[in-house]
């Protein structure tokens, strides 16, 4: 490494690339000229990566950025720095970035900054600017976004946000900016007897039931807003241990994510076991699971079309039997969801799986016109590698009557796909071929954590109380939602479906179905 020396009184070089490798710090604080490149730590570690496909793979990068990124070979001098390094690691960000520099047999100079932007700002403070840097998004990433449609975990896009789209990306620092702005009642079925109810559904039905609703929603909004902002404040600073709630594999790997604010946490990150070289072990799913329940699912989004193969390797590796679909494909003319799935005879090939489909019922409304019809699918799933093991019969329950933003007709609309669910979750137990059990059900939606949530939640709360060992004054829906939200972002993401699932528990508690 070199030692490169700025001082007060010279103005940064033109000749001088610096690059700032801190994820988060650099929209509030930097070096003046400096280029943010949140450079994943994958891309650096394979070996055919070279400087040029690195640096073109930089997404948070404002045009005028990347047009200086793409003449880097050009300059006398390169230099990287974090937030406080003093020294490095050998397998670190800025480590691995100097070695591609160095493989490019450039004539540039190339070093990091010693104590990095914390040390840096101390001595020259007047080479360091601290307001909000405001860019555009790389058209790329515009052009994206269009295609994909509007989110349906819905994060307002703003056009200049600054180079780094994370920290500005967390769903609520909007949402909660305004207080509670509306209180929704919980629906009761007709003649229904209240007398025997649980003591935390007898609150949320007295005079003061939507204000504590309304209030206990955003307590779990604000939990999350906390750990979404501290975790980040942590990724930015390379010396600080790991966070237990990090989405640094859900950041780096953003184009297999269908919005850009909804990332799994690596702690419960589902992981692909069976990787192609140049391939990696992410898909943008995750393990959940209530306290005292013994049903796990996975949570994961609507596949895209280059995570299809993806969707179907997890479906395989985790063994899993039944797909639990909650979103329309296309809705108002945008695309929810990506179809996965073949309708014709023929084999499709997903990679080393093949998918045969077998049948499919009709969506019939019902008599007040209503869909409350569940399609129900059916595949054989096998692997081409592996003629040894038999094919899989796998059941998807597409659900037609959740629309986006919005809640089913009525709960007996839910409470019957989740009986059809585990129904279908039993039936494939008892038909399983091994001595192994079968893996966790598979529940998506678009986004992978509203309907989604709200799904595992009404679901694994019924179980619980089905159980018969809880305490009934206890609120177990917001319980369950808050350890759920631990394990994947947003799960039951608004104040409508929370409700819902109050309204649901009720019905099935007295009877209404």
């Amino acid at each position: 490494m070199i030692n490169l020396k700025l001082s007060s009184e010279a103005s940064v070089s033109k000749n001088i690339l610096l690059l700032d490798l801190r994820p988060f710090n650099f929209i509030t604080e930097r070096i003046k000229t400096s280029i943010n490149i949140g450079t994943p730590s994958s891309l650096l570690l394979r070996r055919c990566s070279t400087a040029d496909k690195v640096l073109e793979n930089i997404v948070s990068v404002c045009d005028s950025d990347r047009d200086i990124l793409k003449d880097w070979a050009n300059y006398e001098n390169i230099v990287l720095y974090d937030n406080n390094s003093g020294s490095l690691m050998d397998e670190c960000p800025i480590v691995n970035l100097c070695k591609k520099f160095h493989s490019s047999n450039i004539k540039a100079k190339i070093g990091f900054l010693k104590g990095g932007f914390m040390t840096f700002s101390e001595k020259y403070a007047d080479l360091c600017e601290k307001t909000i840097k405001n860019g555009a998004l790389p058209s790329s990433a515009k052009n994206t976004r269009n295609k994909l449609g509007p989110f349906t975990c819905p994060t307002p896009i703003i056009e200049f946000a600054g180079v780094n789209p994370f920290f500005s990306n967390i769903r609520q620092n909007l949402e909660l900016s305004c207080g509670i702005t509306e209180t929704i009642p919980v629906r009761v079925p007709d003649n229904a007897d209240l007398s025997k109810l649980p003591g935390f559904l007898r609150d949320v039905l007295g005079e003061s039931g939507e204000m504590k609703l309304a209030e206990n929603f955003q307590e779990i909004e604000r939990a999350e807003q906390r750990r979404l902002q501290s975790l980040m404040l942590l990724h930015g600073n390379q010396s600080t241990p790991d966070c237990p709630f990090s989405i640094s594999a859900g950041i780096e790997k953003g184009s297999k994510n269908r919005y850009n604010n909804i990332w799994p946490y690596d702690h419960a990150r589902v992981k692909i076991n069976e990787c192609n070289e140049g391939d990696c072990d992410y898909v943008n799913a995750s393990f959940v699971q209530a306290a005292g329940c013994n049903k796990r699912y996975i949570a994961t989004q609507g596949p895209l079309p280059a995570t299809c193969t993806d969707f179907w390797k997890v479906v395989w590796e985790q063994n899993s039997r039944v797909i639990v679909m909650l979103t329309k494909e296309q809705e108002a003319g945008r695309i929810l969801c990506h179809r996965y799935w073949t309708e014709h005879m023929a084999p499709c090939n997903f990679g080393s799986l093949e998918l045969t489909f077998i049948s499919e019922t009709s969506p019939i409304s019902n008599s007040s016109g209503s869909i409350d019809s569940i399609v129900i699918r059916k595949f054989s799933l096998a692997h081409k590698n592996h003629p040894e093991i038999p094919a899989r019969e796998i059941t998807q329950l597409h659900f037609l009557g959740w629309p986006d933003f919005g809640i089913p007709d009525s709960p007996c609309h839910i409470l019957n796909l989740i009986e059809s669910a585990n129904g279908a979750q039993h039936d494939a137990s008892m038909q399983c071929e091994s001595s192994q059990e079968i893996g966790p059900m598979i529940v998506h939606c678009s986004a992978g954590c509203g309907r989604t949530g709200a799904f595992c939640t009404i679901d694994s709360v019924l179980t619980v109380l089905n159980a018969g060992n809880l305490d009934t004054n206890k609120d177990v829906i917001q319980a369950t939602i808050s350890q759920f939200r631990e394990q994947r972002l947003s799960m039951v993401q608004t104040l409508r479906q929370f409700v819902f699932c109050y309204e649901a528990i009720l019905f099935k508690v007295v009877g209404a179905i």
